[in-house]
């Protein structure tokens, strides 16, 4: 069974379902967005994606440029939209899985977090590029306890600095919370892969452009197949779930290996089995 691990709501669900039926996708998790125009955020192949030192060097000064032009035009959301995950769950409880999105210095992002956890969603999702939070810090520590406490995973897109990109420090603390670094760490790609190495809670999404082919032959060496979650991080940093599959399809991988990443991993850690 293929699951798309990480997928963004900004419309109708039917779009979405369209596109999983025609891939062979049966489920997909959805997530909110945090920002009043997602054409903000959304971004295209680039050859600084392809190349690390350009990923941890010129890639850095553009996405702190864009996180500043975020807030002085004051399109990023003081709390993220998880209304259009809520409806896309009620209406195709069979095909889609929920993570709530929270930005961590809103004051009821917990009780947003609750909220909607109790109606059905699977886990928590934290974007630390656009909603900065430490992760050793209080607000981060609240939510792993939440997340503890609910027996879901913790899905989270690296910051800029170490304070919100080191996981270590977090993942050891709460050994038995389920973590999924998004995008394998981003431009922190070596030190999430040394996290998931040394850490057996800890896997590693395949999504989005930051994640070359290149990048997943490394990943399927170490740490190996069954540390790794498909998922495409449509529609802001790919176009296509299609595109997303092929990287994965294209690697040499047993076809139970192929199976783990493609969703095995990802309904074990969903089913509190990992």
């Amino acid at each position: 069974m293929i699951i798309d691990g990480h997928l963004h709501i900004a419309g109708e669900p039917e779009p979405i379902l369209a596109r999983m039926d025609a891939l062979g996708i049966a489920r997909t998790v959805l997530v909110g967005i945090g920002v009043r125009d997602l054409r903000a955020v959304t971004v295209r192949d680039s050859v600084v994606f392809r190349v690390p030192f350009l990923l941890r060097t010129v890639g850095v000064p553009k996405s702190r440029a864009m996180v500043r032009s975020l807030h002085a035009r004051g399109l990023l959301l003081p709390q993220p939209d998880n209304d259009r995950v809520a409806a896309a769950l009620r209406a195709y409880r069979d095909r889609f899985r929920g993570f709530v999105f929270v930005n961590p210095a809103h004051p009821d992002m917990l009780a947003e977090a609750r909220r909607r956890l109790d109606s059905g969603f699977q886990g928590i999702k934290l974007a630390l590029l656009q909603y900065p939070a430490e992760l050793d810090g209080p607000e981060v520590s609240a939510l792993c306890e939440l997340a503890r406490a609910r027996h879901v995973p913790v899905f989270f897109h690296p910051g800029l600095t170490a304070a919100t990109a080191d996981a270590s420090g977090m993942v050891g603390r709460f050994p038995d919370v389920r973590f999924i670094v998004a995008h394998a760490g981003a431009q922190h790609f070596e030190q999430a892969v040394s996290v998931a190495e040394s850490h057996r809670n800890v896997w590693l999404d395949t999504s989005s452009f930051f994640v070359t082919p290149a990048k997943l032959r490394r990943l399927i060496r170490r740490p190996g197949p069954s540390r790794l979650v498909f998922g495409s991080d449509v529609p802001v940093m790919a176009l296509d779930p299609a595109d997303a599959l092929a990287k994965i399809t294209a690697l040499p991988l047993s076809a139970p290996e192929r199976d783990a990443i493609l969703g095995g991993n990802l309904t074990a850690i969903l089913e509190g089995r990992a």
